[in-house]
């Protein structure tokens, strides 16, 4: 994968309690080849952080999906409530997708997010739906409950911390 860490425009909101924490970057590799899990691109447009409040869910959630409509994803402080889907994607490595009597290509693919955790899955319904998603703008990041997710034009990237993440698109599903 290639790697670049998105630049993030300081002074932007990053959560909705008005604290004042500095946004978090994408995690990186220590292998210099190996590219970052959360970096899609070498593009170097900034990354804005948004107020999750503006994208809050019920429970003590965020939900958004990407510009195009293809990716939802939700934040949240239980197990399960947390992670991204996609509509169109390559399944992820280890995703169990056989699951009768739905075939691979009928199935959302996708990944939960626990702290340092991210597991690789496929969906028969909308796990991450919100209700009146609002779109997460293309080159923003929106934090959350110690995720921080990166909307770009090539992907939607979530980092759950403990340099876990992945990497969500119509071309790619990938994850460390």
């Amino acid at each position: 994968m290639p790697s670049v860490i998105p630049t993030v425009v300081a002074g932007a909101p990053t959560t909705s309690t008005g604290a004042s924490e500095q946004p978090s970057q994408p995690p990186r590799s220590n292998d210099p080849d190996s590219g970052s899990v959360a970096t899609p691109s070498t593009e170097t447009i900034p990354i804005t952080p948004v107020d999750p409040a503006v994208y809050a869910a019920p429970n003590d959630q965020v939900g958004w999906k990407s510009p195009s409509g293809n990716i939802f994803c939700k934040l949240g402080s239980t197990a399960f409530s947390s992670g991204c889907q996609a509509t169109d994607a390559p399944i992820p490595e280890g995703a169990d997708c056989d699951k009768p009597p739905f075939s691979a290509d009928e199935l959302s693919k996708g990944f939960f997010l626990d702290p340092g955790l991210v597991t690789p899955v496929c969906f028969n319904q909308g796990a991450f739906g919100v209700q009146n998603a609002r779109s997460l703008d293309y080159n923003t990041s929106i934090s959350h409950l110690g995720y921080t997710c990166y909307s770009r034009v090539e992907a939607m990237i979530c980092d759950a911390g403990d340099g876990h993440g992945f990497v969500l698109s119509m071309q790619q599903a990938t994850w460390k």
